[in-house]
């Protein structure tokens, strides 16, 4: 299964109520534009395909943002973050926090050898957590904590 869908399965199988929508492509560019970047594929077809339609909260207090809430780290995050990430800062998309911004996920956005990997930015051990959206999909949906 593709990441969206396996989120899609496990919100249901979890009675999460989460309703997902699609997002236009013209939804996308702008995103892609506003920040500068150009989006991972996977993560990418998460936003088309099956992006939460307002904030919700899934079965692990994870809140998954709607296209509309997805911002960069300077834009959202009022402390500074450590290396490798801060050189990129811009470069990484929040897309889902924990338990009201105990924490946080972002995705590298970047041109670099970051590209596509999901960090935790938790203003104490901000690290990579997943190579990508993909990987922290699957290892979200069974075991959360190890992305913590």
């Amino acid at each position: 299964m593709l990441p969206h869908e396996t989120l899609q399965a496990w919100w249901f199988q979890t009675a999460a109520g989460i309703v997902t929508q699609t997002t236009s492509e013209r939804e996308i560019v702008a995103l892609e534009t506003r920040y500068r970047i150009s989006l991972p594929d996977d993560f990418r077809a998460y936003l088309q395909w099956a992006v939460p339609n307002t904030t919700n909260w899934d079965d692990a207090d994870g809140n998954w943002w709607p296209i509309e809430r997805i911002s960069n780290i300077p834009d959202e995050c009022e402390h500074e973050v450590a290396e490798p990430i801060a050189t990129n800062a811009s470069k990484h998309l929040f897309f889902v926090d924990w338990n009201i911004w105990g924490w946080a996920w972002a995705i590298s956005c970047g041109e670099d050898e970051t590209r596509g990997k999901v960090a935790l930015i938790n203003g104490q051990t901000d690290r990579y957590v997943a190579d990508s959206f993909s990987e922290f999909v699957d290892r979200y949906v069974t075991d959360w904590h190890a992305l913590c």
